[in-house]
């Protein structure tokens, strides 16, 4: 009588997540290792419950929702290896890798357009900013650079001017650093002007469909939208305001120069606590071209996310300054005439606001 096939499976562990994770950690390892709180990750795990939830089969019982989330915030979080990743929470390199991506994918789907927005709250950005020196802002726009692995071998298609393969964030922050904005996925030899002119953020604020008229306010004589703040390498518009730069002379245009580098360096700060607290964005990201627009997108979520709930960044070090686009030229960009000659006046405008609030205190 033959006997029975015997299939070999390797054997694996998940005593450290379910015995020593679960049941001991308290909460500063939790926000030390996942970045976040347990109350904070059971909420995202029942967020995400109904997408990442597999069936049970005759063959085997599916991975708990909560470890698949664990192992994707895991790696984010440590910017480690899916080998190192298996280890620890008792899995396959394969399976931790598509738990990654399923669980960013998850993320973006469900979570992107609740928690990464302007939202109601127009004027509490505004009233941050004006207390931080610039009035009548609603936020401070940058772009940055994320390494990838040059995919297909095809360097040259994704190269940028710091000799290295990269996809490009542009982020735009409210006055507490979180992301009311991003977009994802341009190509790292492109110009930040040029992501900036095809964004969906430029489109919604130059038809006015993003924050409603009746925010602007009126200084002398001329209409003042809610304005972004960005550096000399954006182009003008009346809604986007860049220093004076070198053309400065004016005691006014000086102090604008400085109240909008003090309060633009806002999202340059969140650049940096992004990728120090998802350290898988400081190093070459280890994964397909197909899914990196959705694991950055994922890690710009769950910033939000952290930083509305308070969390620090615990343990991690401080991450490198960020790899900015800005500083890959510092020539100034004009772009459209029409468009700079709006700018301009609104500029102009402001500047003398700025400079007449501060006489009178």
């Amino acid at each position: 009588m033959q006997e029975p096939r015997q299939h070999w499976v390797y054997p694996r562990s998940t005593d450290w997540w379910e015995n020593i994770v679960l049941r001991h950690w308290d909460e500063h390892r939790w926000i030390r290792r996942f970045r976040m709180a347990k109350g904070t990750f059971l909420e995202l795990v029942a967020a995400l419950r109904p997408t990442l939830q597999r069936k049970t089969t005759t063959f085997r019982s599916p991975i708990s929702v909560e470890r698949r989330v664990a192992v994707a915030i895991w790696w984010l979080a440590s910017g480690t290896s899916y080998q190192v990743t298996s280890d620890l929470f008792g899995l396959g390199k394969s399976t931790v890798a598509s738990a990654v991506v399923e669980f960013c994918l998850a993320v973006e789907l469900h979570l992107l357009s609740r928690t990464v927005l302007f939202g109601d709250s127009i004027a509490q950005i505004m009233d941050g900013f004006r207390r931080m020196g610039f009035p009548h802002c609603v936020g401070a726009i940058d772009g940055t650079h994320i390494a990838i692995c040059a995919p297909g071998g095809r360097p040259e298609q994704y190269g940028n001017r710091k000799n290295f393969s990269s996809i490009l964030l542009q982020g735009t922050v409210d006055h507490r650093g979180r992301f009311v904005d991003a977009e994802v996925g341009w190509s790292g030899k492109n110009h930040d002007a040029f992501v900036f002119a095809h964004s969906a953020l430029c489109s919604a604020m130059d038809s006015g469909a993003l924050i409603p008229n009746n925010h602007d306010m009126v200084l002398d004589g001329i209409r003042i939208p809610p304005v972004i703040l960005a550096d000399g390498a954006y182009p003008m518009r009346r809604w986007l305001m860049k220093p004076y730069g070198r053309t400065a002379t004016m005691t006014a245009q000086r102090n604008f120069d400085c109240q909008l580098a003090r309060c633009r360096n806002v999202v340059e700060r969140s650049f940096g606590r992004l990728k120090s607290r998802w350290r898988c964005l400081s190093h070459r990201l280890q994964i397909r071209e197909q899914n990196v627009i959705s694991v950055v997108t994922a890690c710009v979520v769950l910033h939000n996310l952290c930083e509305s709930k308070g969390h620090p960044i615990v343990g991690g070090g401080e991450c490198p300054s960020p790899v900015l686009l800005s500083q890959q030229e510092e020539q100034d960009y004009n772009g459209n005439t029409g468009h700079l000659a709006e700018g301009k006046m609104v500029r102009d405008a402001l500047a003398r606001h700025i400079l007449g609030r501060m006489d009178s205190l």
